[in-house]
């Protein structure tokens, strides 16, 4: 899932009172969770966060871990921070990826709960375990400054970044191919395999340059 909202770009948001923000209505007016996930993300992926916010409560309290997810990152755009990590903690009980994502991210950033950067780092290995993408992407960035062990101490640097660039980040597949290179961080040089990530190199960059 794509989140498209940055928080930067949500000031508005934040004046809301966190009594609107949560306010529901009663659970008997939809028993269909699926029903109010839909409503919920049709309003979402329309730009309407403060509509989507009803039917993605409900369906989040009724345990759907989706709507917990993004839920939870609508709260966290608006920086109601303790609410916002009760709902991805929900999600990710459930082995949802994006909640465990965002679990990881704020224990990292220590958004709503003490900062732990070693858990938040074990959370993102978790969801990139199953196969999520920007939990690959953020492994990667944390590989690349410093934060997890010393690339000659990191055995898995090369399946990260590899598992990263496969997704299209940039950084990740200039970073293949300067260590095929050049032999960096932990990885032997291998000229055929810097030839071909230095050409996917300047074909992500063409890509990027004409969007």
């Amino acid at each position: 899932m794509s989140f498209p909202v940055a928080k930067k770009c949500f000031l508005a948001f934040r004046s809301l009172t966190l009594a609107a923000l949560l306010a529901a209505a009663p659970f008997a007016a939809h028993a269909d969770v699926d029903s109010d996930y839909q409503a919920g993300m049709s309003a979402f992926r329309g730009g309407d966060l403060f509509s989507a916010m009803e039917p993605l409560r409900r369906a989040a309290d009724a345990g759907h871990p989706h709507a917990q997810a993004v839920l939870a990152y609508i709260l966290d755009l608006g920086e109601y921070n303790e609410e916002a990590y009760r709902y991805y903690k929900l999600s990710a009980e459930q082995d949802f990826p994006d909640g465990i994502y965002g679990l990881a991210s704020m224990t990292i950033s220590g958004d709503g709960v003490e900062q732990d950067i070693e858990k938040g780092l074990e959370l993102l290995k978790r969801a990139a375990a199953l196969g999520h993408a920007y939990s690959w992407n953020a492994l990667a960035d944390a590989l690349l400054n410093g934060m997890l062990a010393p690339p000659t101490e990191q055995p898995y640097a090369e399946e990260i970044l590899t598992k990263s660039a496969e997704s299209g980040y940039i950084r990740s597949i200039d970073a293949l191919s300067m260590a095929y290179s050049k032999g960096m961080l932990g990885i032997a040089p291998d000229p055929e395999r810097a030839e071909l990530w230095t050409k996917k190199a300047g074909d992500a960059k063409a890509a990027a340059a004409n969007q």
